[in-house]
């Protein structure tokens, strides 16, 4: 019988790929169809993964588009803030340019000297406050994405997004949902004016 639990106990870590999956995903980064046999060694031992991450203090999420990563609200660090910042401006450009936010963000190819973030006084204000001044600079927060799963390089020019960066969108969304809230709870007389 204690041959038998031992034999089970062993079992929990012989799982496919532990050890690279393991280190992939504690240093941020979200694993995706395009990893392959790794991908699908997860989502095959999806429940056996969890609970061994869980017993190693992390938590394991496999987000309903179809990726996983491990989920960290303390370790927000100024590349995540950075990247944020980033698709914050995506996102409201696109949405300006009354493009369909989603789906080109999923579906566009990106030239790195048409980005907007530093076009404009105000996405350069965003961008500044958030410790990023020049193209170079730029091309780091998207080097960093690439590292973390949120998007690929096409070629040296140019980037595509992929399904990760929905955890920048549903940010994104949130946010939008809940300053429509905020605006209409408060009274016409307590809305700030317009711009001129």
């Amino acid at each position: 019988c204690g041959s038998m639990k031992m034999k089970t106990k062993n079992d929990m870590y012989d799982l496919p790929y532990l050890a690279e999956l393991f280190e992939a995903l504690r240093r941020g980064r979200h694993i995706t169809m395009r990893d392959g046999d790794m991908f699908h060694a997860l989502k095959k031992h999806e429940a056996r993964f969890k609970t061994l991450f869980e017993k190693l203090g992390f938590k394991l999420i496999h987000h309903q588009r179809d990726f996983f990563y491990f989920h960290d609200r303390s370790n927000f660090t100024d590349t995540s803030a950075r990247m944020a910042v980033f698709m914050f401006i995506m996102v409201e450009w696109l949405a300006d340019r009354g493009e369909p936010v989603e789906e080109t963000i999923l579906t566009h190819r990106f030239n790195l000297n048409e980005l907007p973030h530093l076009d404009s006084e105000r996405y350069q204000t965003y961008m500044n406050e958030a410790g990023v001044t020049s193209p170079e600079d730029l091309a780091n927060i998207l080097r960093s994405m690439e590292r973390l799963g949120f998007a690929r390089r096409r070629n040296t020019e140019s980037f595509g997004f992929e399904p990760p960066v929905y955890r920048f969108l549903d940010l994104c969304m949130d946010m939008a949902a809940r300053s429509g809230e905020d605006a209409s709870e408060k009274p016409e007389t307590d809305q700030p004016e317009e711009p001129q």
